[in-house]
């Protein structure tokens, strides 16, 4: 049967891949890639030669349209993303329905398991996370507060994905938001603070400057100002309780 493997891709070091992840990048037809540029290197690191197609957030119904033909002709297709599982905080769902809505059953739709900064990050964390709440980026204007107080309320540790260009102010915003929690009790509104002592931020994972910071919410941003360099690369923010 014709096969979409959804394919796991390291997150930073080359060597966090699978041999079966390996092999079906090497036996599909073609692999679908957020950024080919990004693929390539991969790829190239380990001497596949399969061809590569853009298929990305940006992509329109065309490209999406030629990509169900491929499968229709009995092609077997590989999805990665840049860095990751495809489908995590990544459009790579898109794809995933189309095909089932347009085939059903009759193509098989396949996870190649692999890296994902999520479950890394919790796994050092340190604190319990038999349960957690993942909550991908944050909004950049509209329902922003809203989504820093669902990230306060949580009643699990809640996992946020951070850029580096606007780490140091959702840290600063999560600070103040929980400096100045408003409750209601008896009619009336108050003001209580949350303490956020069990923040985790991690910054580029299982890559040559991994940095992990835990503490004091307020420490964290002090480190992360005080050095540039900290400044650069993904971030993973867990807040526990």
């Amino acid at each position: 049967m014709t096969t979409l493997y959804i394919v796991g891709t390291p997150i930073g070091n080359l060597e966090d891949i699978s041999m079966r992840a390996l092999r079906i990048l090497g036996e599909v037809d073609f692999v679908l890639c957020e950024d080919t540029r990004v693929t390539r290197k991969l790829l190239e690191h380990y001497k596949i030669k399969t061809s590569t197609i853009s298929c990305h957030q940006h992509s329109d119904d065309k490209k999406i349209g030629e990509i169900l033909n491929l499968l229709g002709e009995g092609k077997n297709l590989a999805l990665v993303s840049d860095a990751g599982t495809p489908g995590i905080s990544d459009p790579g769902g898109k794809l995933v329905q189309a095909v089932i809505e347009k085939f059903g059953d009759d193509i098989n739709i396949e996870a190649v398991p692999g890296p994902s900064a999520v479950t890394a990050a919790l796994s050092i964390s340190g604190i319990p996370t038999d349960k957690f709440v993942f909550m991908g980026f944050p909004p950049h204007k509209k329902g922003r507060q809203t989504f820093l107080k669902k990230v306060i309320m949580s009643e699990y540790p809640a996992v946020v994905y951070e850029s580096k260009h606007r780490i140091i102010k959702f840290l600063e915003e999560l600070q103040k938001m929980a400096k100045d929690w408003e409750i209601e009790e008896k009619g009336k509104v108050i003001k209580k603070k949350v303490d956020l002592t069990s923040v985790i931020v991690c910054r580029e994972l299982s890559k040559m400057h991994e940095t992990v910071y835990r503490g004091e919410l307020k420490n964290t941003i002090t480190k992360i100002k005080d050095n540039k360099n900290d400044q650069k690369g993904e971030f993973v923010v867990i807040v526990g309780k």
